[in-house]
């Protein structure tokens, strides 16, 4: 069903004082308090593992899931590949987005906000827009009866625009609240003020990763936020129209926000799992020798190469060697505490490694 426009609507710009934006305090605190946490074991297991590679990897898919939400397309791997050339790369749309990550504590300024701008959008002018912003969303449904739904949204008019962009540059750089409260919150005013003609969203999205990164004290990507709000798509557009319709109670786009930032966290997290196991098995078996044999198949199978649960057989292919010895290194296995088995005899016994957190415990 297509929304028809309702003249008598009123945006939440249209309101005297509309950027005294409000919110249910009890639901967001418990909310932000459940999402520090989150944070907080991130930071935690990124402080043993370190960021490596995997940092450039966050942002190209931040940086690509940005794009996509507009609709457009950027190819991973080249996006990668500029990620990693940093201050080299030849796409000033990628710099500039490290830069709001990475020099999150320079002010962020208009003329700052113009080159990023000329960067991300295809109207390079160095101006606010001139022209009134009207935007339409179609959001396709999930029932092959029902037609797509489509949102409508007009910004502030255009003689507002540089008294709007000066009161919240001016909150941006000095109020004082919660650092993630705040980044939900520049999100939904950027984009609702609409400054300029085109790429309102991608801008508002690299303001968000700016304030998350001061929120967290960093100048590194920890996770893909983008990647989140790209694949809830459909309710991040839905959310925005109501509270964008409303008389200025964020509790609801709060709220998604940060689930949001808890779904990127906890994916982040499954990043460092393979890492997390493997430094939680050297801590486990620190004083236990291992032949060479040994040593390459528990690598093989912490790696991923060798699946688990695996069988003799698998072994024996992995050593090059008969299928008595594979079974003689995993007994030896077996005897320290490394590998178990399922129990069955014969053809069907596979084995797996030990849990080496459940050893620590």
């Amino acid at each position: 069903m297509t929304n028809a426009p309702n003249t008598n609507m009123l945006y939440i710009h249209q309101f005297p004082d509309w950027t005294r934006f409000r919110f249910d305090s009890p639901k967001v605190l418990n909310a932000l308090g459940q999402t520090r946490l989150e944070e907080g074991k991130l930071i935690g297991i990124m402080q043993i593992c370190g960021l490596k590679d995997i940092e450039a990897k966050l942002i190209a898919e931040d940086i690509v899931a940005n794009y996509a939400i507009d609709g457009f397309t950027l190819d991973p791997a080249n996006t990668l590949a500029e990620v990693e050339l940093k201050s080299k790369g030849s796409q000033n749309y990628i710099k500039n987005y490290l830069g709001a990550i990475q020099n999150a504590s320079q002010q962020l300024t208009e003329e700052r906000l113009f080159n990023w701008h000329s960067a991300m959008g295809q109207n390079k002018v160095k101006h606010y827009r001139d022209t009134t912003s009207e935007v339409q969303t179609i959001i396709d449904t999930t029932d092959p009866d029902s037609a797509p739904t489509t949102l409508r949204f007009t910004g502030p008019n255009p003689e507002r625009l540089q008294s709007e962009m000066e009161n919240f540059l001016s909150w941006f750089e000095s109020a004082n609240i919660d650092g993630v409260i705040k980044a939900a919150i520049a999100h939904f005013w950027f984009i609702t003020i609409r400054p300029f003609t085109d790429a309102n969203g991608r801008l508002a999205r690299a303001i968000t990763a700016m304030q998350l990164a001061r929120a967290e004290n960093t100048t590194h990507c920890q996770y893909a936020f983008n990647k989140q709000i790209n694949i809830h798509k459909s309710d991040y557009f839905k959310i925005l129209a109501r509270t964008q319709a409303a008389s200025g109670d964020l509790t609801e786009w709060i709220l998604w926000f940060l689930q949001m930032l808890r779904n990127a966290i906890k994916d982040s997290e499954q990043l460092f799992a393979a890492e997390i196991s493997r430094i939680q098995f050297r801590n486990a078996h620190a004083s236990t020798p291992f032949s060479e044999r040994e040593q390459q198949l528990i690598d093989e199978v912490m790696a991923g190469r060798l699946a688990q649960p695996f069988t003799a057989k698998d072994a024996a292919a992995l050593f090059n060697a008969s299928h008595d010895t594979a079974l003689r290194e995993i007994q030896s296995l077996m005897d320290k505490g490394v590998l178990q088995t399922n129990n069955k005899g014969g053809r069907s016994m596979r084995y797996k490694l030990v849990d080496a957190s459940a050893i620590a415990k």
